[in-house]
């Protein structure tokens, strides 16, 4: 239920601020699950709910506002799971009750206890105060021997280039290239004996009669070549490749539509 809470309040945000997002949907039922772990053995299933929809909205808005905060969190665990475990520990020190847990349970501040909301404090801060010395006791060492940080320049350009050697245009490029060479053997033809059109086409044809057949085009010409111009006549942006295998340098694609 506390999943379901997380997805409905987070797609509803998103539909107020007019775009509902698949990454959204995903992310508000972890939310969701953050938050009432701490509460759940202790909370009616209606408050239950509350502390995950709250934990949702707070935690929409600090991702919205990420990038002014200036650290590097790029699959968002310390906001999604860091503050939504601390927001979920924090409100299950206002809404427990006795009766649902009658073995470990106790009463919460809204139910005359107040207390019980100083020691949920006592707890958060202790559990930060473990892992960050945990993950300073590795991060530190890890420093001084090999560096954990990379320099901005490499961040900018993009590691796929700067620690792996390549990108994702040659990577297309490669892979469009085996796949007419493939659609070529298959028919039993050389490149010399097919004809070029300059694209690559889905072609579909309905089942039902009175519907015409139909293509989609989909890249511009794949044979190898030192230098291609679109001039066909298919209304579609196509962008021009050199598949030249000698060269494979960013400046070998140029990637701007005709």
């Amino acid at each position: 239920a506390a999943a379901a809470t997380g997805l409905v309040t987070w797609v509803v945000i998103d539909a107020i601020r007019g775009h509902v997002s698949i990454s959204g949907s995903c992310i508000g039922p972890i939310v969701g699950l953050v938050a009432v772990t701490p509460a759940c053995g202790f909370v009616q299933p209606g408050w239950a709910l509350l502390i995950a929809s709250i934990t949702t909205v707070i935690v929409y808005f600090l991702l919205l506002n990420k990038h002014h905060m200036h650290f590097d969190d790029t699959l968002d665990v310390a906001i999604v799971h860091g503050c939504g475990g601390i927001l979920g520990a924090f409100l299950t020190g206002l809404f427990p009750e006795k009766s649902v847990n009658l073995k470990d349970g106790a009463d919460g501040a809204f139910y005359g206890r107040p207390i019980q909301l100083w020691y949920q404090i006592a707890g958060i801060l202790t559990a930060i105060g473990f892992a960050a010395a945990c993950t300073a006791g590795i991060l530190l060492p890890l420093d001084w021997i090999m560096g954990i940080r990379l320099a901005k320049e490499d961040e900018l350009e993009g590691l796929d280039r700067t620690e792996h050697g390549e990108n994702w245009q040659v990577t297309a490029s490669r892979a469009v290239n085996d796949l007419v060479k493939k659609v070529l053997e298959e028919q039993g033809v050389t490149k010399e004996e097919a004809e070029d059109n300059g694209t690559l086409e889905l072609h579909y044809n309905p089942k039902n009669p009175n519907k015409k057949a139909f293509k989609i085009p989909l890249v511009k010409r794949i044979k190898p070549s030192d230098s291609q111009i679109d001039n066909d006549s298919v209304n579609n942006n196509h962008f021009e490749h050199n598949l030249n295998e000698k060269k494979f340098d960013d400046d070998e694609i140029d990637k701007q539509p005709n």
